[in-house]
């Protein structure tokens, strides 16, 4: 699957700034992104924010790969990233203690700089996902996602969908950090706009659709999704 940034230029502006571990208001059990430094490149893992003791240290749920808790060594250097809202958060830290069963955490120095880049709206990007949308009339249709935010997507579907603000239910499994781990989705959208692309007798509809009262951890999860993506192409960007 090929992804392409749009709104370039809000990703190119965002400009680096520091600020303090307590500015961010990390919450306990908040999903975030670790990363190791073990070869050539960066390796990401998805992990969880279990807690912290001020100016001591931090504990991370320890991550899996393959359904496999990883093993880390004293001293290892960590990178941390955190996404929320417009904000993607990182800072770097070293292991200080792996702790096994029961409880499956990672214990981690302090940060005292974390970096910030701030953007200014959401960002969204073309993606090639496919999904299913229930209609009102209760069948489903197949539908293919063509670009995707943390609030809303666009789709494209060779079948009438509905009228304007319709609320439908989406549904569709999004990749995560690994080619083997993948989230399945499924949330309320309203119809913001149909565009009939159909040519020679054969139809196809773009239709625009905003999410509606997603549930946090949903929305984090795309969130992850985009943002990740958006990192890694950085260099993509003019």
């Amino acid at each position: 699957m090929t992804d392409m940034i749009e709104s370039a230029p809000d990703a190119a502006n965002m400009e680096p700034e520091n600020i303090s571990f307590e500015e961010i208001n990390l919450q306990p059990g908040t999903r975030l992104q670790l990363l190791t430094h073990r070869g050539h490149t960066p390796t990401p893992h998805l992990s969880t924010f279990i807690g912290v003791e001020s100016n001591d240290y931090l504990l991370l749920r320890l991550p899996k790969s393959q359904g496999t808790y990883l093993t880390f060594y004293e001293g290892e250097k960590i990178t941390v990233r955190v996404f929320s809202g417009t904000m993607i958060s990182s800072f770097d830290t070293s292991v200080i203690q792996t702790i096994y069963h029961p409880l499956n955490c990672l214990c981690l120095s302090f940060p005292y700089s974390i970096q910030v880049k701030k953007i200014r709206r959401e960002m969204r990007i073309k993606v090639d996902i496919d999904g299913k949308l229930g209609l009102a009339d209760r069948t489903t249709i197949p539908v293919k996602l063509t670009n995707i935010s943390a609030t809303g997507c666009q789709i494209v579907t060779e079948q009438e969908v509905g009228k304007i603000d319709e609320q439908l239910a989406l549904n569709f499994n999004l990749p995560q950090l690994t080619e083997d781990d993948t989230s399945n989705i499924t949330l309320l959208a309203k119809v913001r706009n149909i565009t009939n692309e159909g040519e020679g007798g054969t139809p196809s509809f773009l239709v625009g659709m905003e999410f509606v009262a997603v549930a946090t951890n949903v929305q984090l999860v795309v969130r992850h999704y985009v943002y990740e993506r958006l990192v890694d192409r950085r260099q993509n960007l003019v």
